[in-house]
């Protein structure tokens, strides 16, 4: 090989490695802290998260490397790109009400930021040249950042949308659907964003090809990274998880937070690690009423193992147990990661599904009744069954008492594992 092109290949190497190596500390950082939310609480998280969005438009603005041919701004393809998957975490992991936070609060800070920036524009400056060139950086960069707050407001809620459209695509795994939620917002944020770095900074068109293209390989990167978080860490966590103690002078601040815990531990099943019958009637009826306060459908599945009582009696209670537990695994597999599930008793189960109409409810109720058919008892596979009964709010009722009797009698006329008799 030629010293030249040994030399370009080297250079090449060392610069992927250190852009991996700024993703890789950013988000060994921000992982361990929403890791350890349950104790810090996750306004640490969104802190440091929030905390870098100077850094990020800075760098956006004013900082361009390569990686062989292709030119990029770590800001936009580093930064940005993993905040926003970090974004779509925090909603899988907590809720809509938790993420929208840091959205307005980078919104209204960034606003504040430009109103102190004008106010600071017009005094008296000692060193008119560096203040002035200081000033008019700044006041640069901050309506950048309002633009890519706004930006960033509308990207949070597309990719959270297209996650939760793209759920409904059962090929799709955990990776391909945040990946590709990613891929299709950061185009359209690409487009927007760089417009404004080129109309009114003069940065270079290849720029935002390479930004483009970098910001698809590092949402592959960072998606991967989540997916195997989310498989490997916080998977059993709900079931698992005990309060943390803050040993230090906050201690005392977080008693309410451990009560909480504990109340949510109260709701959930020993045996299976889904929610008991307390959690569905603690939190069932409020889904149903929202889900149709809003006009957005809302099905319930009532969910039976056929001739549990059989496996108890040839193969002992423990297989039966142990049946429990990888039935209610098998439906969280199957099923969307949005909707709880609870043990209604014995061996029947309830998930409600928020958004989910009659067609998208029913090929989840017929993922239901696929995930059983490769349970193992004694070392045998394919002999277990279940009936999956379908309640569909609006049609069958609008109270979650009047769809858990609605699931209930789908649930016996489709004794046998059919979900629902097909119409006539």
């Amino acid at each position: 090989m030629p010293d030249r092109l040994r030399g370009l290949t080297d250079s090449m190497g060392l610069d992927l490695g250190y852009a991996l190596a700024q993703a890789g500390v950013y988000y060994a950082i921000m992982l361990a802290l929403f890791w350890y939310r349950r104790s810090l609480g996750i306004g640490t998280f969104f802190c440091a998260l929030c905390a870098l969005t100077f850094a990020e438009n800075y760098l956006a603005i004013t900082v361009f490397v390569a990686i062989g041919p292709m030119t990029y701004t770590p800001g936009s393809v580093i930064l940005f790109t993993g905040k926003l998957l970090l974004l779509l975490l925090a909603y899988i992991r907590e809720d809509a009400e938790s993420v929208r936070q840091p959205i307005y609060g980078l919104l209204i800070g960034n606003f504040v930021i430009i109103f102190v920036v004008l106010l600071v524009s017009h005094q008296t400056r000692i060193d008119s040249n560096a203040a002035g060139f200081a000033i008019d950086m700044v006041a640069e960069s901050t309506w950048l950042s309002v633009w890519g707050t706004v930006l960033l407001f509308v990207d949070s809620v597309a990719i959270i949308l297209l996650y939760e459209r793209l759920t409904a695509v059962r090929w799709l795994n955990l990776y391909s659907r945040m990946w590709l939620s990613a891929v299709v917002v950061l185009i359209f944020d690409q487009v927007a964003f760089f417009a404004a770095l080129y109309t009114f900074f003069g940065v270079p068109f290849s720029a935002g090809a390479g930004g483009l293209a970098g910001k698809i390989v590092a949402a592959g990167v960072y998606s991967l990274v989540l997916w195997a978080y989310l498989r490997l860490l916080e998977h059993h966590r709900d079931a698992a998880e005990r309060p943390h103690r803050v040993a230090d002078v906050f201690d005392i601040l977080t008693y309410r937070q451990r009560f909480e815990a504990m109340q949510e531990t109260a709701r959930l099943d020993e045996l299976t690690g889904a929610r008991n019958r307390r959690a569905l009637f603690d939190l069932g009826p409020g889904m149903v009423e929202a889900s149709l306060a809003r006009q957005e459908p809302v099905s319930l599945f009532m969910i039976d193992l056929n001739g549990f009582k059989k496996v108890n009696d040839e193969f002992g209670h423990a297989a039966g147990d142990r049946l429990l537990r990888e039935f209610v695994e098998a439906i969280r597999k199957s099923g969307r990661e949005s909707d709880p599930v609870f043990r209604y008793g014995g061996d029947e189960f309830v998930v409600i599904a928020a958004g989910a109409g009659r067609l998208p409810a029913e090929r989840l109720g017929r993922a239901f009744r696929d995930a059983a058919s490769g349970l193992e008892v004694g070392g045998t596979a394919g002999h277990i069954s279940v009936s999956v009964g379908l309640a569909i709010g609006g049609e069958d009722g609008r109270t979650l008492a009047d769809l858990l009797e609605a699931a209930d009698r789908s649930m016996y006329a489709s004794r046998g594992g059919r979900l629902d008799p097909e119409p006539a």
